[in-house]
Parts: C-alpha cells; structure tokens; sequence
C-alpha cells in the first residue's frame, strides 16, 4: 500500500465518521468530492453533485472568491455561508458555520479549495453535549460530598485540602473537647460546627447557636444564661432559660467569639470551668452538660494582645484549633458550588438556567473575599436578571464581569450564540415533559417530532425523567 493510497484510506474513513460537512473543488470550481453528511444536508445524492461547478449546486456559494483570493483558511475567524430556499434539507437550516481554505502544490501553484462546514443544529449539539458532560460533573462531584444524611459529608468540596479539613473534623467530633474555628468571613465556620455536632455522640441532643457580634451587649448575658422573673424591667413572667440550658446535653455554638463583651468573658470563663450556670437575678447554680464549639474571623491573638480577649478564655476554647479554607484557595471549588446552588434555583423556580463559559471564566479568576456566601449572592444576582436561559457576562456585577478576558469578537459571539440555543432547546423539551406529566410520547407530539427524536435529544442533552412515562 503506497502511502498515498494510506492517507485517502483515513481521509476516506474520516469523512464518513465525522457530523460535519466536507466538500473539495478544483481550482476552476468544480465540485471534485463531498462527504455523506453534506449531501444529506443538501438533501441530493453524491453522484448529482460531484463533477458539477460549485455554483449549480449551492448559488450562494463563496467558494470562487476563496480561489480567487487564494486564501490560506479563516483561522480565527467565522464565516456564515447562507443557503438558498429549497437547497437544503430543512427549511430551518438556511445557513452553516464554514472554514474555507484553499490548497497548493509544493511550487505554489493552486490545486483548489476546500470548505469544512458547521451545520447550526450539529454545533449547539456538540455545544450542549460538552456543556452537559460538565454539568454532569459537577452533578456527579456534588453528589460524592453529599452523600451522606449529614455531618461532613454535606460539606461540598473537592480539594484537599477541604478533604484534609473534613477528616480531621470527624476526628474532632469523637471527643467533646471544645473547638475554636478560625477563618474568614463565608467560608462556612458554622457549617463545620454542625457537622461536628451531627458526627459527635451528642447528635440525638440540640444544637444552639448564638451570634455574640449580633446582640447587643447588655442583652447578651441574660440570652446565654437565662433570667429570673423580675430580674429587670419587662424580664418574663416566670423568667427565661438561656442558651447553655437550652443546649443541655448538645451543642452550643458561640459565634463571632471574638465580639464579646470583655466583663461577660469572665462568667463565660467561670461556667466553662463549673459547667454551671446561673441565671441573672438568680443565687441558685444549674448544672449543664454543653460541648463548646467557638468561632471567629478576628485574630484572637492580636485581641489579647491588645487586652480586649481573656487569654484564659482563649486557652479554654482552644483546646482544638480549626481553620476554614477560603474559596480562593481552592479554585477547583468554585464551580461545584456555582452550579450546586444554581441548580437549587433551577429546581426551586422549574427553570434550565445554564452558566455561559465566560461566566465560568469569570467565576474562576474572581478572588472571592466573601468566599461561598460572595458566590451564592453574585449567582442570585445574575439568575434574576438573566433573560431566563442563559447567565452571561452582563449579569455579572462588574467587579466579577471584569475578570472576563478578550479573546475576540467573533469567538465570544458564535460560542454565545450557541449557549444560547443549545439551552433554549434544552428549556423548551424540559417544559413539554413537564407539561405532559413526563410522559415522551405525548411531549414528542406537542413538539411535533418523533418520539425516537425526541429520545436522541434528551440524551444528547443530558436530560432525565424521574419517572418513564410512554
């Protein structure tokens, strides 16, 4: 086999395969091969086409002012090739997406030209079926940090480090030692309290939490501790328990530590030491059996430093020291919570709101300094002002939209385009199945397709019943 003859075999074999469009001319312009899939697009046989001038069979044809040209190919660039009423299959497809270049022999002299074609309802397939696979990733990645009831497991993360985080946590929680969670602000120190509860032998008991930055300070004593009737004016009839007694036997977790009001640390310090507390304007102790779970965003060492944090409180918080990861510090992350939450959305608003991949572009290159809970409010943000099929970069506040880089006009437009009614498409069989009580037969009848079609799109898109109906 000569190695000539070897290279039309695989160029043979490659047109056959591929779901594009192929078609090669002569230097005059005379149509010397095409590929099945363009003459199904033409809707005319291989043998009536090829040997014809370009212009016979596509009037609308650029092909003679490539050759004229001689252009070396539209790399970078996007050619919209428009088709005359009644040359293609489809009345809808009146155009394709064309790379047209010409080749040459050794000494430069032109041998013909050649176009690869984008068929529309082929390049948002492809789109849809690659935006799919990733968003089935994330599924797929979301569901593993998920699995479980509670605890840790529903701490969503892959990195690591996160990973690290989580297994120390859940050696955390088989003692019941108190814990300090240090980290900044939305990085989810709550989130790892609970888990430490829902993981601890305290888990059947409750879990209480106080944010000690968020009541003011002559308030703050009687809600941690309770209070007698009559001990101020307006206290309750019968008097109030407070937060250690109502977290007798669980959990109590002091939020924003580092907030507290200097005089109230010290009975702090004193129930931490007895495991009793006493009510304001009461004589008699109350016993308490209380895990401490505390956590801050400020430097509690620069706050005894300072004098404004007891250093013997410190040291009885801390007896186990965690620190949250923030989402800048883990990159990998940010898309798994992006398309979580915005999949809450989707169900909780019966939408298909997809992320453009600019938008993730985007999401990627943003610092975050208000880590997760930054992201779920940007996302929220931008789900409400999108046109309902697409997030882009417009719906993004500036400060994130900033981070989208250039890469050409004519490339962000036709990846745009593309998003846009790949998802579209998306929307509207997603509706027709929730019209018709997920049943395919009748949603393939208001759509006006064939309910096998109907079954290749919902697998080339990626979309599931939760129950088969025919």
């Amino acid at each position: 086999m000569t190695k000539d003859h070897w290279y039309r075999l695989i160029f043979e074999e490659f047109l056959d395969r591929t779901e594009d469009g192929f078609i090669v001319v002569d230097k005059d312009g005379v149509i010397t091969d095409i590929n099945q899939n363009y003459c199904d697009f033409l809707s005319r046989k291989r043998e009536d086409i090829v040997g014809k001038p370009i212009g016979q069979v596509i009037t609308t044809t650029s092909m003679y002012d490539v050759l004229s040209r001689k252009l070396r190919g539209d790399v970078g660039r996007i050619y919209i090739q428009p088709y005359s009423v009644g040359e293609t299959r489809d009345q809808s497809e009146v155009y394709a997406v064309a790379n047209r270049f010409c080749f040459f022999e050794e000494d430069g002299t032109l041998l013909g030209a050649a176009a690869h074609m984008k068929f529309r309802q082929r390049a948002m397939d492809t789109a849809r079926e690659l935006q799919e696979l990733e968003l089935q990733y994330y599924k797929e990645a979301y569901q593993q940090s998920f699995s479980g009831k509670g605890g840790f497991s529903c701490i969503v993360g892959q990195d690591p480090k996160l990973l690290e985080l989580k297994r120390y946590g859940i050696q955390v929680a088989r003692t019941d030692f108190p814990v300090l969670i240090t980290g900044e602000t939305g990085t989810g120190k709550e989130v790892f309290a609970k888990a430490i509860h829902l993981e601890s032998d305290r888990r059947d008991g409750p879990f209480i939490a106080v944010n000690c930055g968020a009541i003011p300070d002559n308030l703050l004593e009687s809600e941690l501790f309770g209070y007698e009737e009559g001990a101020f004016t307006g206290a309750r009839k019968g008097g109030k328990p407070g937060k250690f007694q109502l977290a007798n036997h669980g959990t109590l977790f002091l939020d924003e530590i580092g907030d507290m009001p200097f005089p109230l640390q010290v009975k702090l310090l004193r129930v931490l030491q007895d495991q009793q507390v006493e009510r304001v304007g009461g004589d008699a102790p109350i016993p308490v059996d209380v895990r401490i779970v505390a956590a801050t965003r400020q430097d509690l060492q620069k706050l005894m430093a300072q004098g404004q944090f007891r250093e013997d409180l410190y040291y009885r918080l801390a007896v186990i020291n965690m620190e949250t990861i923030p989402l800048r510090e883990r990159p990998g992350d940010i898309l798994l919570h992006a398309n979580h939450y915005l999949e809450e959305l989707n169900r909780k608003y019966k939408t298909s709101i997809v992320l453009s991949d600019r938008v993730k572009h985007c999401l990627r290159a943003y610092s975050w300094p208000g880590n997760v809970r930054e992201l779920q409010n940007v996302l929220a943000g931008a789900y409400a002002s999108c046109d309902k099929i697409l997030i882009d970069v417009g719906d993004l506040p500036t400060k994130v939209a900033s981070r989208h880089l250039d890469r050409g006009q004519d490339g962000q437009e036709r990846s745009h385009l593309a998003e846009i009614v790949d998802a579209y498409e998306a929307s509207v069989i997603r509706e027709a199945l929730r019209h018709n009580g997920e049943n395919v037969r009748l949603a393939a009848l208001e759509l006006g397709v064939e309910r096998s079609l109907l079954y290749k799109k919902m697998k080339r898109l990626g979309i599931s019943l939760r129950r088969v109906v025919e």
